[in-house]
């Protein structure tokens, strides 16, 4: 019997270990939109019981997940909001996990500051309502924080709250959004934005696009914002040029502070 105990207690350790890493997959839903310039948008739901805000999360890079038929996500597995989820699952969070439209593999920065991608963002988050009569955040992280600007600047009420981390502040010029947004988030009309927006970086971020030390740019910028905050992690200077998973750029060692950060920021602003 001793040994049976024993056993159960580490099946239920286990068993939490698990859901710790990744969300069951019954918590995963795989959910189709139609923008209303038509075309079919699949984004990856997650929603508890009775969510107190739902949060719409833009990944960084191309920000394509390639899903599978049942909502699995194959791509971006190891990116800063990808990898957290479950967090804002677990604090009674509905979560959107963004994706492209149908036949899109790369949110490409021009699409991102785009009117078409306002009509992809309102569609998730007209969805979401329906869902639940809960406010809902767009939080964006890297190249992410294009998109999350760009619904917050463009659907008005439909957003309550905005979240940017890693904000991209400075653009290559090499890529065909410098022309317009040499300065990445900063040349984007933050000035209209008028939710309240926390603004989060981690100061060893050596992601030649998303310095630390333009945070407080950022906040500076959101003049019309109801309340707008900045969270700096980190001590240590950056080092070279690196956005790769798993680093500074993506909140390593940092991820339960940062998301608890989050969460907090959202519940007293929806009080």
């Amino acid at each position: 019997m001793h040994v049976l105990r024993k056993a159960v207690r580490l099946l239920a350790c286990l068993t939490v270990a698990i859901i710790g890493v990744s969300p069951p997959a019954e918590a995963e839903e795989l959910v189709t939109v139609k923008p209303a310039y038509g075309g079919d948008l699949n984004f990856v739901l997650l929603k508890p019981d009775n969510p107190k805000a739902a949060v719409v999360l833009f990944p960084g890079g191309r920000g394509y997940l390639r899903l599978d038929s049942d909502g699995e996500i194959r791509k971006q597995k190891k990116s800063f909001l990808v990898v957290n989820r479950e967090r804002f699952l677990d604090k009674g969070l509905m979560v959107a996990v963004f994706n492209p439209p149908e036949g899109m593999e790369d949110l490409r920065r021009t699409y991102r500051i785009s009117q078409q991608h306002g009509q992809d963002i309102q569609a998730v988050i007209e969805f979401l309502k329906k869902k639940a009569d809960v406010p809902v955040w767009l939080i964006g992280h890297s190249r992410g924080t294009f998109s999350a600007a760009n619904g917050a600047i463009r659907l008005g009420n439909l957003v309550s709250g905005l979240v940017l981390a890693s904000t991209i502040t400075k653009s290559r010029e090499k890529y065909a959004i410098y022309k317009t947004h040499p300065n990445g988030v900063l040349n984007m009309d933050l000035a209209s934005i008028k939710v309240p927006t926390l603004v989060l970086a981690n100061k060893p971020d050596s992601c030649a696009s998303s310095p630390a030390s333009n945070a407080e740019k950022v906040v500076k910028e959101l003049t019309g914002s109801s309340a707008a905050a900045v969270k700096v992690y980190g001590d240590e200077d950056p080092d070279g040029d690196n956005c790769k998973w798993g680093g500074p750029h993506h909140f390593a060692g940092f991820e339960d502070k940062v998301e608890a950060a989050i969460v907090a920021f959202i519940e007293a602003q929806s009080k």
